[in-house]
C-alpha cells in the first residue's frame, strides 16, 4: 500500500473508499500509531456512525473483518481515537498519532447457547478465543479472534504508515498501552508483539526470528479456542503443519498455522506434540 497527500492507496493505483468522519481535529504530525477494536458489528456500520453528527469519536481507518479498509480521516489530522490517554510523556494521544479501528467485539459473554457481544449477538465458536488480558493476567475470558484478511490487510496499512511518518516499532500501540484502566482494546486476540514484527520487518537485522514449529502427531493435533482440552476444538491440524508461536502459557501455546506462507488459524495447542524447525 502507498500514502499520497496523507491517503491511503491500494497495491493497484487507487484509493481506499473514504467516508469523511465528522469529528475530527487540526493538523498533526504523527508519532505513534495506535491499534482498536471497534467493540461492533461491520466496519462499515462503524464506519456510518463515525461520519454521523450523533458521533463523539472517530479514527483514521476502519477495518473490516473480511479485510476492506475505509479512510475516515487524513493522516495529517487529528482523530478522536485515543481518549483521555497518556505514553511517553504525553499527554492527549490524539494530537500526535494515527488511530487504527478493527471491526470486532472485542470481550464477549458467555450464555445458554454459547457466546455474545455485549449487544446480544452471537459470536460463532470458531470465531471465539479463551484468554487472559495483560492487565488481569489471573483471568480466562472469552474475546473474538481477528480473521486472517483483516490482520493482513491492517499489517499492510500499518507498513505504509509507520514508512512514511517515520514511526518505530515502539511508537506502534494498543488503545489498552495508553488508557490502563480504561480501555481494554485491541485485547489478547490481537497479538501486538506479532504485529510490531510484521509490520517493522524485525528479524533480519539480529533481532528474534518467528518460532515456527511442526506438527508431530499422526492423528492430527486439535487447535482449541483456550488452553487446555475443555476448551473445544476449532480444527485438527494435520501431521506435518507448520505454526507460528504467539504467546506461551505454560506447556499450552497460542499458535497460528502457516498457510501458503502465512499465519491462518489461531488457536492453542499442547506443546508435547511440536518439534522445532
Amino acid at each position: 500500500m502507498l500514502i499520497h497527500s496523507h491517503r491511503l492507496f491500494a497495491e493497484g493505483g487507487a484509493p481506499v473508499r473514504f467516508l469523511q468522519a465528522t469529528h475530527q481535529g487540526g493538523t498533526i504530525r504523527p508519532r505513534f500509531l495506535i491499534m482498536h477494536y471497534t467493540a461492533g458489528g461491520s466496519a462499515e456500520a462503524t464506519a456510518r456512525y463515525f461520519a454521523g453528527s450523533a458521533a463523539r469519536a472517530s479514527a483514521h481507518l476502519v477495518i473490516g473483518r473480511d479485510g476492506e479498509i475505509i479512510q475516515q480521516v487524513a493522516f495529517d489530522r487529528a482523530a478522536w481515537h485515543a481518549g483521555k490517554s497518556r505514553w511517553a510523556g504525553v499527554t492527549g494521544l490524539n494530537s500526535c498519532s494515527i488511530g487504527i479501528e478493527l471491526a470486532n467485539w472485542g470481550l464477549l459473554s458467555s450464555g445458554p447457547k454459547g457466546h455474545c457481544s455485549w449487544t446480544g449477538a452471537a459470536v460463532e465458536p470458531e470465531r471465539v478465543i479463551f484468554a487472559a488480558h495483560r492487565h488481569t493476567p489471573e483471568r480466562q475470558q472469552a474475546w473474538e479472534i481477528f480473521p486472517a484478511p483483516q490482520w493482513q490487510a491492517a499489517v499492510a496499512a500499518a507498513q505504509a504508515i509507520v514508512a512514511v511518518y517515520g514511526i518505530g516499532e515502539a511508537g506502534i500501540l494498543g488503545h489498552d498501552d495508553i488508557a490502563p484502566g480504561r480501555k481494554i482494546d485491541p485485547g489478547p486476540g490481537f497479538a501486538l508483539d506479532r504485529f510490531r514484527a510484521e509490520v517493522t520487518g524485525r528479524g533480519g537485522d539480529g533481532a528474534e526470528e518467528p518460532e515456527i514449529f511442526t506438527v508431530r502427531s499422526p492423528s492430527g493435533l486439535n487447535l482449541r479456542s483456550g488452553p487446555g482440552l475443555y476448551h473445544p476444538a476449532r480444527k485438527l491440524l494435520a501431521d506435518g503443519a507448520r505454526v507460528q508461536v504467539i504467546e506461551r502459557q505454560g506447556q499450552w501455546w497460542l499458535v497460528s498455522e502457516i498457510v501458503d506462507g502465512r499465519a491462518d488459524a489461531s488457536g492453542y495447542v499442547h506443546s508435547h506434540w511440536l518439534q522445532a524447525g
